[in-house]
């Protein structure tokens, strides 16, 4: 069967799914939020769409994935991205220069 990760995500209204899947199988899962994510961007004109963070626990073992599908400003992403020691965030970014004038 191989090793099986936890997984979780948060809906629309804050209810959260759980459950597991094999490792084998998660290239595949995360493509497809990808994909999603892309839309949602291309969609939403978001600064940032961010899909899914896989934690790690102290020996670099991947333990757990929590899926998404958030849109999020710059500011909103910079909090994310800098939190988390033994984490991996996957998130697509919009292209849009924001000039600052």
């Amino acid at each position: 069967m191989g090793k099986m990760i936890n997984w979780s995500m948060k809906d629309t209204n804050g209810c959260v799914q759980r459950g597991q899947i094999p490792l084998s199988q998660l290239p595949k899962i995360l493509l497809s939020f990808e994909n999603s994510a892309a839309e949602t961007l291309r969609r939403t004109g978001a600064d940032h769409v961010l899909y899914a963070v896989k934690i790690y626990n102290t020996e670099d073992e991947l333990t757990a994935v929590q899926f998404y599908m958030n849109q999020m400003s710059d500011e909103e992403f910079s909090k994310v991205a800098g939190k988390g020691r033994g984490t991996m965030v996957y998130a697509l970014h919009s292209r849009n220069v924001k000039v600052v004038g």
